[in-house]
């Protein structure tokens, strides 16, 4: 059979357009001679997000974005569509979300089907809840943002402190600051030198000053080994004894203040004699006598005694 050229020529060019469609769709990520199931998932932003993105199962690729249409509704809302292609050889609820996230920071946007368990199987055609994850940027921006916030309102209250701080410090007010600060360097100064004094005088006594520690340390261990000895000696005393001569001790106080009380009393000889202020006179006057009697007997001793050198008679006067 034989072809002219001009069919020949239109044959190649039918053939060299299907491999181009072909090598595009496979570029693409498309497989031309599988069937895949085909969802969709609506999202009010995509940003990031473009046709043959992958789409993933627990970071498997399990198909691709097919399409990404905006729908305006009747009240001006906007969203975006997105049709996604997924290998039929996997199957997954119904209840399932597809969510767009960044897997890195250099990389795209990718999507992922976030699975969910009980229900129906999702169909061809369904369409599935969209979630959107926000980049770690963008994480990282929402979270800095109520810091910087909370510090601009931090700066401006510093900054209005400064000014009343500025207002109260006036010239007046620097001069004397200045003046307690060089007296404050004076002070520390002069403690500064009462130091050194102090260290200079405790080196020059350092070896009295471990001699009366150790002294101390000595008189301590005397003190310790006392007051054991004191511990064993008091645990050695008989208790009810010694109650018993407390007892002896507090009848014989009561005995004496008895005594005491009757001599106060005029009661017996003691009492009698505390007592009788006439004896007492009486007694006076005789120890008066007496020293007069003493004194003169010192004074003119010949008057009471008499001595005879020759054996005179006494009884002769």
């Amino acid at each position: 059979m034989n072809l002219s050229k001009e069919l020949k020529t239109g044959l190649i060019a039918i053939f060299a357009i299907i491999g181009f469609v072909v090598l595009y769709q496979f570029m693409k990520g498309k497989n031309l001679f599988t069937t895949d199931n085909v969802f969709y998932a609506k999202y009010d932003n995509v940003e990031g997000l473009s046709a043959s993105n992958p789409v993933s199962i627990n970071g498997l690729k399990v198909g691709q974005v097919d399409e990404i249409k905006p729908i305006t509704t009747k009240d001006g809302r906007l969203h975006f569509v997105v049709k996604l292609t997924i290998d039929d050889n996997y199957e997954f609820a119904k209840q399932s979300t597809v969510e767009i996230f960044e897997p890195g920071l250099m990389s795209g946007k990718e999507l992922r089907i976030n699975l969910a368990y009980g229900g129906g199987t999702a169909k061809d055609g369904d369409t599935l809840k969209g979630n959107y994850q926000l980049s770690m940027l963008n994480s990282l921006s929402s979270q800095v943002k109520p810091v910087k916030d909370q510090l601009s309102n931090v700066l401006l209250k510093l900054d209005s402190t400064l000014a009343s701080t500025n207002k109260i410090v006036d010239e007046q007010n620097r001069r004397e600051i200045k003046l307690l600060l060089s007296n404050l360097n004076q002070t520390v100064a002069s403690f500064k030198g009462t130091a050194e004094q102090t260290n200079r005088i405790l080196a020059s006594n350092e070896k009295g000053l471990h001699e009366v520690v150790d002294n101390a340390n000595k008189m301590l261990l005397t003190t310790n080994a006392t007051v054991s000895k004191y511990g064993t000696v008091a645990e050695k005393i008989d208790v009810d004894k010694l109650n018993l001569t407390i007892d002896e001790f507090s009848k014989t106080a009561n005995k004496l203040n008895s005594v005491i009380a009757g001599i106060q009393n005029g009661e017996g000889s003691l009492g009698k004699l505390a007592k009788d202020d006439q004896l007492y006179n009486n007694l006076t006057k005789t120890a008066d006598n007496m020293n007069k009697l003493v004194e003169d007997l010192k004074a003119n001793p010949k008057r009471y005694v008499n001595f005879s050198v020759f054996g005179k008679n006494s009884d002769k006067k």
